[in-house]
């Protein structure tokens, strides 16, 4: 199996992979008539509504990669992808206005999948940590915050600690700067400063589910479970969409060996961030882990579609190799 201990802080697979809450599925298991029935069908709805949406474009990909078909959706938001053959399958829906939508689904055992999805309007993004900064900052300290940002982008660690330890030295109730710094500190491994730079952000700002999170991850890295676990699961209670406090809690359940409570979390880093691929990686190694070649197959050859030349690229080929052998021992 592949380690993830080095990554920084940076399908959905049927039976133990948490799918959208707006998700509903209807499985048949009748008998096929041939080999290439198989079908995708579903519905489009508006969220707000529920009324069906007419003429929305809906992909067909394979798990692994790679368009199958497009369609778009008739008058009563239907669509249907027939006589496909027996595999994974990713059904994408991405409409201008609407935030983009996809779902899985699983046709290596039954022959029709139905799914139905809602659409949510677009939303404005919300401010982030670098849109809010505290008024109350003097400019030298805005303008080393500023500095120290900009080389935290360029992944300048040793830099951006020095912009930042100046920022607070001239403000030091800047919760901004004591956030950043303990960002900065953790990519740089320095794990007990990160863990007072979170400290002190949280002293600033108590309900900051950032910080929370963030030392939730430094806690994980000192390998302090209890303290991480209790961390990560307070700050998802405060934000249930973040993917990042989803990724972190599996790594954590993974070095636990708590399988049954890494797959879930995985399911939800997903779900919220499809694109990142070293969630694919973790994904593969505990589908190996509870003996589902099959899916963990997918999930390494979709690791390596979003980061062909990643840390970790070389050993998940070899991986991949390996069970297309187990699965196809003829070749």
């Amino acid at each position: 199996m592949v380690s993830l201990q080095r990554y920084p802080p940076v399908f959905l697979l049927a039976l133990i992979f948490c799918a959208p809450l707006s998700a509903q599925r209807e499985r048949d298991t009748y008998s096929a008539p041939s080999a290439n029935s198989f079908e995708v069908v579903g519905q489009v709805r508006l969220a707000d509504s529920g009324m069906p949406a007419g003429r929305i474009p809906v992909r067909l990909e394979r798990f692994g990669g790679g368009l199958v078909d497009q369609i778009d959706t008739d008058s009563g938001g239907r669509f249907r992808f027939a006589n496909i053959q027996r595999g994974y399958y990713r059904v994408i829906v991405n409409a201008l206005g609407f935030r983009p939508a996809q779902q899985d689904a699983d046709l290596q055992v039954v022959f029709r999948a139905f799914l139905v999805f809602e659409l949510a309007a677009e939303k404005p993004a919300p401010a982030t940590l670098l849109d809010v900064i505290d008024a109350r900052a003097p400019v030298e300290a805005r303008a080393e915050l500023s500095r120290g940002r900009e080389a935290l982008s360029k992944k300048n660690n040793d830099e951006a600690v020095a912009h930042l330890q100046r920022a607070i030295a001239v403000y030091p109730n800047f919760f901004e700067a004591q956030l950043l710094l303990g960002m900065a500190l953790l990519d740089g491994r320095a794990w007990k400063r990160a863990e007072s730079a979170f400290q002190r952000a949280l002293e600033l700002k108590p309900g900051s589910t950032t910080a929370i999170l963030f030392l939730g991850e430094v806690y994980w890295r000192q390998k302090r479970y209890d303290e991480a676990e209790k961390n990560l699961l307070a700050g998802l209670k405060l934000d249930d969409k973040n993917w990042h406090g989803y990724f972190t809690l599996a790594r954590l359940y993974w070095d636990l060996n708590k399988i049954a409570q890494a797959a879930p979390a995985i399911g939800h880093a997903l779900q919220l961030k499809p694109d990142f691929a070293p969630a694919h990686l973790l994904a593969g190694n505990i589908l190996l882990k509870i003996n589902q070649p099959e899916r963990a197959l997918s999930a390494y050859q979709e690791y390596l579609r979003l980061e062909p030349k990643g840390e970790f690229a070389a050993q998940a080929r070899e991986l991949v190799q390996r069970l297309k052998q187990n699965h196809n021992p003829e070749r």
